[in-house]
């Protein structure tokens, strides 16, 4: 009988470990290297609608800097951290109760200004440097926002908007974003199926 137990005692241990290893290289995957989101507002139609399933490169910005155009996953109010802050985040966020899961601080957004761009809304079009904006994604009309403008973009600051202009919170009500919340570049949509492919 002693036998028996401590048999199934090392058997439990031994799965024990092994989902613990795959927590541990799930997590370092998620903050290192590709992390998924899932777009959960309207603010990015018609390029990306709710529940539509995201890759995330957390490398696209290790070495160069986001570029107007990019859609990007970033944090409000959340500094990404270093390689121990991100891990242990990353690591937080997998757990089935973690209630910081469905924060709306994470949003999907495109970059439209990056540092020393003028940045200025007129007429319903953005304008950058003095010049329109070719747009051939955007929905509706830009309207401006509670921001004023025109405005410089900082060093190591973006502005960024939703592709769904009349129906979107982003840099024309809360600013400029640092560099240090972006999560990732958007590279790839998976789901829905039908949809499935790469994004510019």
């Amino acid at each position: 009988m002693n036998n028996k137990w401590v048999k199934i005692t090392k058997e439990a241990l031994s799965w024990f470990a092994v989902i613990i290893l795959a927590f541990v290289i799930s997590a370092f995957i998620n903050s290192q290297l590709f992390s998924i989101a899932t777009v959960k507002e309207v603010s990015m139609q018609d390029t990306l609608y709710e529940n539509h399933k995201l890759f995330i490169s957390r490398r696209s910005y290790k070495k160069s800097f986001p570029k107007t155009g990019d859609i990007i996953v970033f944090y409000r109010n959340r500094k990404i951290g270093n390689f121990a802050e991100g891990f242990l985040f990353s690591l937080k966020q997998m757990l089935p109760l973690n209630s910081t899961k469905n924060s709306k601080d994470r949003l999907v957004k495109r970059v439209i200004g990056v540092p020393g761009d003028v940045v200025d809304i007129k007429d319903g079009l953005v304008y950058i440097n003095g010049n329109p904006l070719d747009e051939p994604y955007a929905k509706g009309v830009t309207y401006e926002g509670s921001i004023d403008l025109p405005l410089t973009v900082g060093e190591n600051q973006l502005f960024v908007l939703g592709d769904n202009r009349e129906y979107s919170l982003d840099s024309r009500d809360f600013g400029l974003i640092d560099i240090s919340h972006v999560e990732g570049k958007v590279v790839f949509r998976f789901f829905p199926f039908n949809k499935i492919g790469k994004l510019n």
